[in-house]
């Protein structure tokens, strides 16, 4: 008896954003084409729109001009990768650097650490990777797997202009012949980072749609150097208080080349650094350099190297993205990435998170068999909470109090020596799990709230920050100390103090 045969049904995929998150997608999608079920008879049929230019079609040689900040690959991101054959090793592997060692830069002095050993984690990895790298080498892939698929289109220097959510299409425009189109989708993905215009729909249809956009409270600047004989070529590198009221971090890069970033705090950016860090010339910064920074020397080359960078870039500030759901059934839309979590770099968990999602929203199709009633709220379900963990550990495992923040780390390094010494009776610091296979940004934040560390830093950073806004938006001003207050203050000591001697002399009548 022949089996009928089973009627395909083609689903219209569009992905807003070719960033890490929005291109592995791209691929799982393709990948459960070539390996789902015969019960499936769903045939992803994707779009990609991205306003920039295709990286994947650059060589090496060109990438090199495209350099622009280090990032981290840790167990949850490298899992992700690796769940589409052949990814990683054959376009990934190669293009970044195996961390096998930690150190902390306490001015001068090199402190060298080690990974705890954590029960139910395998060997942690860590891969430090450029970012537009490994954005070139997913799109690569693409250009190399899929360009003669006819379900995959891809839409380089094309801005999304508008989401009719109602009508479920979008209206896109090509940077280069302003032509402009209308596209429909069975499903929208929004990837499309912090201000996030596949976003904007589930603000107009949902009201109880909750957002807030920020920023990380940070100012910062990053430079490529030639690494320095005192930083291990391999090793992520942290420096506190490396300048003034400056936070640094060394990661290192391919070609012997570290990516330093260096950071201050937006309520000290105006009046408590030197003049001479703002400055635009390269000379001043310089000797800025030479003078104040002393976790490691540079040679005069490298000075002048790291101040020219310096003065030819402007002060960056990332955003912060909070929502309390990334899917909407209504509008066919699901956020992933920044343009549902966007956060600070300081824990090295945004790219690892948004290659995280990727690969959940391909485990829930595959769960429940591409059912999108099923798949989209429960995208919600478990992926807010990762988050909105990852986006709070990263403002608050921090402390903007630069005093507090180094009582946090010594405590930080004294319980990592007693984890090393009874590991079954002290945990080690909370950092340690992040990012680890079967540890969960929410196991992170739960370790970090039993740990004390989220209520005290949270206290300090949510003061520091009201204040700041307090007087930027001139809801309170200072006002100067007035001379006649001081003398008025000591008069009445004076009348207090008579009063007293008089009250004395007449009750001794």
């Amino acid at each position: 008896m022949c089996q009928t045969p089973t009627t395909m049904e083609t689903r219209r995929v569009i992905i807003a954003g070719a960033g890490p998150g929005g291109l592995l997608l791209q691929a799982l999608l393709h990948h459960r084409n070539k390996t789902s079920s015969s019960t499936s008879r769903i045939i992803y049929e994707t779009t990609l729109i991205e306003s920039r230019a295709d990286l994947g079609i650059l060589n090496q040689e060109e990438l090199q001009a495209h350099r622009s900040w280090m990032i981290g690959l840790a167990n949850h991101g490298l899992e992700a990768v690796r769940s589409v054959p052949d990814l990683f090793e054959k376009y990934i592997d190669g293009i970044g650097v195996d961390v096998n060692e930690f150190n902390i830069f306490l001015g001068s002095k090199k402190i060298t650490g080690s990974q705890p050993s954590l029960e139910k984690s395998k060997k942690s990895e860590s891969f430090i990777v450029d970012r537009n790298f490994i954005v070139a080498a997913l799109a690569r892939y693409a250009n190399e797997k899929l360009k003669h698929n006819e379900h995959y289109h891809a839409k380089y220097d094309t801005e999304m202009l508008y989401v009719d959510h109602t009508n479920h299409r979008v209206l896109v425009r090509n940077k280069q012949t302003s032509e402009e189109e209308y596209i429909s989708y069975d499903l929208l993905v929004g990837a499309d980072g912090v201000r996030s215009t596949v976003r904007e729909a589930l603000v107009k249809r949902h009201f109880d749609f909750e957002l807030s956009v920020g920023d990380i409270f940070q100012c910062f600047k990053a430079v490529h150097i030639k690494c320095p004989e005192a930083v291990c070529p391999t090793a992520l590198s942290v420096m506190p208080n490396c300048l003034p009221n400056f936070n640094g971090i060394v990661l290192p890069e391919t070609g012997g080349i570290v990516n330093m970033s260096l950071g201050v705090p937006r309520n000290h950016f105006d009046s408590n650094i030197s003049d001479d860090i703002k400055s635009d010339d390269a000379n001043v910064v310089c000797e800025y350099f030479k003078k104040n920074f002393k976790c490691f020397k540079l040679t005069e080359e490298g000075y002048m190297d790291l101040a020219t960078q310096w003065v030819n870039q402007r002060w960056n500030r990332t955003g912060m993205v909070h929502c309390n759901r990334y899917s909407s059934l209504e509008c066919k839309i699901i956020l992933m990435g920044d343009a549902a979590h966007a956060t600070s770099p300081s824990i090295g968990m945004g790219m690892n998170t948004a290659l995280r999602d990727a690969q959940k929203l391909y485990e829930l199709l595959d769960k429940f068999e591409d059912d999108l009633d099923q798949v989209l709220p429960e995208f919600s379900r478990i992926r807010v909470p990762e988050g909105n963990a990852l986006s709070d550990l990263a403002m608050h495992l921090y402390c903007f109090d630069t005093k507090i923040g180094a009582k946090t780390m010594v405590k930080g390094l004294i319980r990592g020596g007693l984890n090393k010494l009874f590991p079954r009776l002290v945990d080690p610091d909370c950092q340690a799990y992040l990012g680890q296979t079967g540890y969960s940004l929410t196991d992170v934040y739960q370790k970090a709230t039993e740990q004390g560390i989220l209520s005290t830093h949270r206290a300090t950073n949510d003061r520091i920050r009201q204040e700041f806004f307090e007087h930027q938006t001139g809801m309170i001003v200072d006002k100067p100390k007035s001379s006649v207050w001081k003398y008025f203050t000591f008069a009445i000591s004076v009348a207090v103090a008579a009063c007293g001697i008089a009250m004395k002399k007449k009750s001794s009548v």
